[in-house]
């Protein structure tokens, strides 16, 4: 289970004054604010031609990204990749502690890490957050 601190609440509590939308989770780090979302509320979440966004942008002075929250962990992967397509998902457990390797196309490789890695680390800090599961792409 997460557990939020007073900037978790308040970043959460900014974006639902802004976007009407309620956020599942938020992960602040020191480039973005990151939420996720659940499916019913990303068109709120993101307003007509991006307007909520852009609102909640200015209001945190710094990148928002918004992915779709899921159960799911393949589907919640595949919102957090998006649009880069994941081509393979292999879940390993050993002694207690499980690790999701994320295989994509070579030529997506850069894209799925994103500059200076990061991309990959928000999507490991949200895989181990909601599933407690380590994250590991590889690339082929």
């Amino acid at each position: 289970m997460m557990e939020l601190n007073n900037d978790d609440l308040k970043a959460l509590s900014t974006f639902e004054s802004l976007t009407g939308a309620q956020a599942a989770d938020v992960l602040i780090t020191e480039h973005a604010v990151v939420f996720l979302v659940p499916r019913e509320d990303m068109g709120k979440a993101i307003g007509a031609k991006g307007a909520n966004i852009t609102r909640v942008r200015q209001a945190f002075g710094r990148q928002v990204l918004v992915f779709e929250d899921n159960s799911d962990m393949e589907q919640f992967l595949r919102a957090l990749f998006a649009p880069i397509p994941i081509t393979n998902i292999n879940v390993h457990e050993k002694m207690n502690s499980k690790t999701v390797y994320v295989t994509v196309e070579e030529q997506n490789r850069g894209a799925a890490i994103g500059k200076g890695g990061e991309r990959i680390k928000v999507q490991r800090a949200l895989l181990q957050r909601k599933f407690g599961c380590d994250l590991k792409l590889v690339a082929h």
